[in-house]
């Protein structure tokens, strides 16, 4: 059976240039919906995939209320048959699409669609479709009614006239509008009312309410299908009359006329196109909405790790300063030592040699390298638990968030896509704070970064010097020190018969003890803040390694969220623009 598009000699130019246009623009559409990949429902998919396909089909008239509307008894008396059972209980398990042919026939080309052929006339020109009924026991039933809406180009939404316009057939009324449909109101059973004054009464009253909710005032035929239908087997015109179904019949057959039935057609799929895009438009925000939380979290890691990076630097300084103080302390002991020692005085303790190391060692050395070995290692600690502090940190902002909660509450107004991989990778990252945080061992931490600072302090200071502690390395700094010294000293003694040299050999003396001061001040400060600041950088790149796919995912959604919700924007506004003109041409 050819489709209403099918014929093309049956449409205007303009007809079949606002086809060819609406066409162009469902692909469009089509290919910005395939942008929010996964995160596309597939009941969506499906809904504007036969909306499309619906464009070139027969026109199809959906009727659609309650149980025990009269639905079936409606369509029965419309084709003047009993072609669908009826009954007070649940006739329709599925949709059952009634077309024409020569000879009734029953298939099933879906699950849950039952395709009626009959050879009723007036079918020739249109398909109807009897939808199970709405607000019954089995919930299935009104599923798949809900499913079906959005392939109709017309609804004939029936209610009863002894419950007319429920509370839940106002909601399933505004599932209905929310597809953008014509829907025309048929209140059936009109003859269990008493008089013309309560058939009045009712109508005014649905006119009223659904006009109310669909914001236009909508055509109501008050009819009785079971009077229609007795009118037709025994050919009583008084009653046909009475029935109302000649509105009915004229309304279908003239006021729903060819140009007019391609119009609804028309505007079929363009309202699900605008429907989908609405509800995309409104995904993509909401999904921005996410990623700007997102953009913040990053944001304000990066603070974090800047903070860290300038409280490292600016609390690093008063800890050297407390290094320089312990060598400045045995500068000032060793400018003493040398005023007391190089004198004539003390010529016979001179040519000592052994016993002026020792007493250098005593009096000046004395507990240096312990003090330096204790400060290094407090440093050490201070470093090892800075790092730790960051990622303690880090892990304690994700889980103040709660974004995974947070997360789950949009998941359906987002897109379950968008959210498993958004939601995964924060997890990801919070997983790696929190493990780094779990697996922290202060004491072996402490370990081996003393063991770094060491290794430096060695390798700058002493070569081949191997294992041995930074105590053990200033030590042997100094002790070379007092060979210097000591070698000073002694070569003063055997030139004491020049007493004008004394003076020039104390400050030999002198200078020789703050080079070797000032050559471990630098080593030691060179390889400590070395170690600072390495100490800094891979605490930085560890972090930005874990949240790197996170920003990545976070950069590259909003570029593409970006691009499709300015596409659909723009799909939209023309499908607007041809809805406009469509109505128009009326």
């Amino acid at each position: 059976m050819p489709g209403l598009f099918q014929n093309k000699s049956i449409l205007s130019r303009r007809e079949q240039e606002l086809r060819v246009r609406e066409q162009e623009l469902l692909e469009r559409l089509d290919t910005a919906l395939e942008r929010f990949g996964a995160d596309v429902q597939p009941t969506d998919r499906q809904r504007f995939d036969e909306a499309r396909r619906q464009l070139g089909g027969l026109f199809l008239i959906v009727i659609a209320g309650e149980f025990n509307s009269g639905k079936s008894s409606f369509i029965n008396a419309l084709l003047g048959e009993r072609v669908l059972p009826e009954g007070v209980t649940p006739t329709t398990d599925r949709i059952n699409v009634l077309r024409y042919g020569r000879e009734a026939e029953e298939n099933t080309p879906e699950p849950f669609l039952l395709e009626r052929v009959h050879p009723a006339p007036l079918l020739k020109e249109i398909s109807i479709v009897d939808t199970p009924g709405t607000n019954a026991i089995i919930r299935r039933h009104e599923e798949l009614t809900r499913d079906f809406v959005p392939r109709s180009d017309l609804v004939l939404f029936v209610t009863s006239a002894d419950r007319p316009y429920t509370e839940t057939e106002r909601e399933f009324l505004e599932h209905i509008q929310q597809w953008g449909k014509k829907i025309v109101v048929i209140v059936n059973k009109v003859d269990i009312l008493q008089n013309a004054a309560e058939r009045e009464q009712v109508v005014t009253f649905v006119r009223e309410n659904v006009s109310r909710q669909l914001g236009v005032l909508p055509e109501v035929f008050p009819v009785s299908s079971r009077q229609a239908m007795l009118a037709r087997l025994d050919g009583d015109e008084i009653l046909w009359k009475r029935s109302g179904f000649g509105a009915v019949e004229t309304f279908l057959t003239q006021t729903l006329d060819q140009a007019e039935r391609v119009r609804l057609k028309l505007l079929n799929p363009l309202n699900v196109g605008l429907r989908l895009t609405g509800i995309y438009k409104e995904m993509a925000f909401q999904q921005q909405k996410l990623l700007a939380d997102d953009v913040e979290a990053i944001e304000n890691i990066s603070r974090q790790l800047g903070v860290f990076h300038e409280e490292m630097l600016r609390d690093f300084e008063p800890r050297l300063a407390r290094l320089d103080a312990i060598l400045t302390d045995m500068e000032r002991r060793g400018d003493a030592f040398f005023e007391e020692t190089i004198r004539i005085g003390r010529i016979r303790m001179l040519l000592d040699s052994e016993s002026v190391r020792r007493l250098f060692e005593k009096e000046v050395i004395a507990d240096t390298p312990e003090r330096i070995s204790e400060e290094v290692g407090r440093l050490v600690d201070w470093i090892v638990e800075r790092n730790l502090k960051v990622w303690q940190d880090i892990s304690t902002h994700l889980d103040r968030r709660k974004l995974t909660r947070h997360a789950e509450g949009m998941v359906g107004e987002v897109g379950p896509q968008f959210t498993y991989n958004r939601q995964a990778l924060l997890n990801s990252v919070g997983r790696v704070a929190r493990e780094a945080v779990n697996r922290y061992d202060r004491e072996l931490e402490s370990r081996q970064m003393a063991n770094q600072v060491q290794g430096a302090f060695a390798t700058t200071a002493l070569a081949e010097v191997g294992a041995v502690g930074i105590g053990a390395l200033v030590l042997t700094v100094l002790t070379g020190a007092a060979a210097d010294v000591t070698g000073i000293l002694l070569a003063t003694a055997l030139a004491v018969g020049g007493f004008y040299l004394l003076p020039r050999k104390r400050r030999q003396a002198r200078q020789a003890l703050h080079e070797r001061i000032d050559e471990l001040r630098t080593s030691l400060t060179d390889t400590i803040s070395r170690q600072v600041h390495q100490e800094i950088a891979d605490a930085t790149e560890q972090i930005n390694e874990a949240v790197a796919p996170y920003r990545r995912f976070v950069k590259s959604r909003q570029s593409a969220l970006n691009e499709a919700r300015g596409e659909l924007v723009a799909v939209e506004d023309a499908l607007l623009g041809l809805r406009a003109e469509i109505e128009a041409a009326r």
